[in-house]
């Protein structure tokens, strides 16, 4: 016998008394209206001819008046929510003013601004484009009331989603445009569907700036609502009646668009089948490029720890000279390139302004980076490129993989902003994922991927553009301790000969991936060694932050004078 999933709620149970009080003052007026309907005149009602004419007008400009919300009402919202100037608290009160305003003051507005008396109404009626008491009337009062909704909706979609994935899709080599039109636009769409949602409804029920600015023509401007209010005194049945259409439409309309694939909703994590939880556990446990029979109980053998890396010689040097006095970052570093870099240090030490830097999302006062010889960025020389300009990408804990693309899809976006081909991008990326360990996630959405394989396969995204240098934030900090070491032991084969700077506050990671180590404390690099010779004896600022980093090395590998 089956046996109903039991789930914990957050919401405490008394809240149910309050939002039955809400459901019953919503529906209670909808059913006293239903409940007064005479079933004999209703189809009457409905199919007279002022009534069709009516309903069609409502919906075709309300239509017409979402369509327009949506083209300027959706770049205003994510305007105002990405970019900041002067006067935009102002800008915004005026463009949410219409939600407040009486919908009779918005239309004497309209009026007095469009009419054929006013500067600008009677310039178009001069040129024959007059608006007040034409259907192009109805349409404009209704966007006039309609459009902050997308405004609102569009805003509260940006703030939700933030800006991770545009700034990742930054690193990987996409223009403004492209990041705008592969990201922004299909991760913000449920906002989109919502602000349109509101405006279609907001404006089929229209009445007060409609009736003011566009009058009660039959056929041109007698929208429903207006139908509605003429039929109420001498006909309170067919009023009636027709309210229940006007309900019925907007109910269809708002459940077809709510039951669209792309429709704002509560989504459950996709759940993995048992093929791809067995593949999970395969990839996760055994090196890349190796096999485990199927139904092999037996666990993979413990591996020596590889012999640590030389300090590279032959590679043009890493260097990098910058400051940030309002984040009082004055950094100096030096190290090879052609290596990986340990950066460690206390939390605020600097270290994230140092990669926020190197990246562009935050401007130095002064300062260069050159990597190889090559000039990345010069600020006292005018030369600061945009992020996707600079080959610099960023891994952090969290992979960021674009959750409206599958995985081979993801791998290949980089290859895709430097115009490479579809099938060649997805070829390479293809070879990128199998070199980690990870090609049979290829078809998969990014939800239905293990913790580890998303690691691997948002280094493989980075690793298939050869970037210049590549950031690594701790990318093994929200893994299991096995799947861990095992993706350790993946990057340090894949970053064999890269240029990649890496924080870390795990020894193992320093000793395992690392060739040379530097300690950030207060917004500057105050030591830096090669590892296997740090030695925690130097008197310098977060010397014993330094120390107790080496107290973890109890094999005595990173550091001279392990404590």
């Amino acid at each position: 016998m089956s046996r109903r999933t039991r789930s914990h709620s957050a919401a405490p149970a008394w809240l149910w008394i309050p939002a039955a009080f809400g459901i019953a003052f919503l529906l209670l007026p909808n059913i006293g209206m239903i409940s007064r309907i005479e079933p004999d005149t209703l189809s009457a009602v409905v199919q007279a001819p002022e009534s069709r004419i009516a309903m069609g007008l409502s919906l075709l400009t309300s239509a017409v008046s979402a369509i327009v919300s949506v083209a300027i009402g959706f770049p205003l919202g994510y305007l105002l929510a990405t970019k900041r100037f002067d006067g935009q608290r102002v800008v915004r009160t005026l463009i949410l003013l219409p939600l407040v305003l009486p919908p009779v003051v918005s239309g004497l507005a309209l009026l007095y601004t469009w009419g054929r008396s006013a500067p600008l109404g009677s310039a178009l009626t001069e040129a024959g484009l007059g608006l007040a008491y034409t259907t192009a009337a109805v349409v404009v009062a209704q966007i006039f009331v309609s459009m902050p909704f997308m405004v609102m909706s569009v805003e509260t979609a940006v703030a939700a989603q933030g800006s991770r994935f545009e700034l990742a899709a930054a690193e990987l080599g996409a223009t403004p445009a492209r990041v705008f039109f592969t990201v922004s636009l299909p991760l913000l769409r449920p906002g989109i569907i919502t602000g349109a949602v509101l405006c279609f409804a907001r404006s089929l029920g229209e009445f007060g700036a409609t009736l003011t600015f566009a009058g009660s023509l039959e056929g041109v401007t007698r929208t429903m609502p207006l139908q509605i209010y003429l039929v109420r005194e001498s006909d309170p049945q067919s009023a009636i009646a027709l309210s229940l259409l006007l309900v019925l439409a907007a109910l269809v309309i708002i459940v077809l668009a709510y039951r669209s694939p792309h429709a704002p909703r509560v989504r459950r994590p996709t759940p993995l089948s048992p093929a791809n939880l067995e593949d999970d556990r395969r990839s996760d446990s055994a090196p890349a490029g190796s096999t485990i029979p199927a139904g092999s109980t037996a666990q993979p053998a413990m591996t020596p720890r590889p012999p640590r890396r030389v300090f590279p010689e032959s590679h043009p040097d890493l260097s990098l000279q910058a400051s940030l006095a309002e984040r009082g970052s004055e950094l100096d570093i030096t190290v090879p390139s052609g290596a990986t870099t340990a950066i460690i240090g206390r939390n605020g030490a600097g270290k994230s302004t140092l990669f926020q830097i190197l990246t562009g999302a935050l401007a130095a006062d002064t300062g260069s980076l050159l990597i190889g010889g090559d000039v990345i960025f010069d600020v006292d020389a005018g030369v600061w490129p945009p992020i996707h300009a600079r080959g610099i990408v960023h891994l952090a804990q969290n992979p960021l993989l674009f959750p409206h693309l599958n995985v081979i899809d993801n791998v290949a976006f980089g290859l895709r902003c430097r115009g490479v081909g579809k099938q060649e991008a997805r070829r390479r990326g293809q070879e990128m994922l199998d070199r980690l360990g990870v090609g049979s996630t290829s078809e998969r959405r990014p939800t239905a991927v293990s913790g580890g394989q998303a690691a691997r396969i948002a280094l493989a995204r980075a690793l298939v553009i050869d970037p210049t240098l590549l950031l690594l934030d701790e990318p093994l900090a929200a893994l299991d301790v096995d799947v861990r070491i095992e993706t350790r032991r993946v990057m340090r084969r894949v970053l064999e000969g890269r240029t990649a700077l890496l924080v870390t506050h795990d020894v193992e990671d320093v000793i395992e991936l690392a060739s040379s180590l530097v300690l950030i404390d207060s917004g500057r690099a105050t030591y830096v060694s090669r590892v296997g010779a740090v030695d925690t004896t130097t008197q310098v600022a977060g010397g014993d932050f330094l120390a107790s980093f080496c107290a973890e090395d109890r094999e005595g590998i990173l550091c001279s004078r392990s404590q």
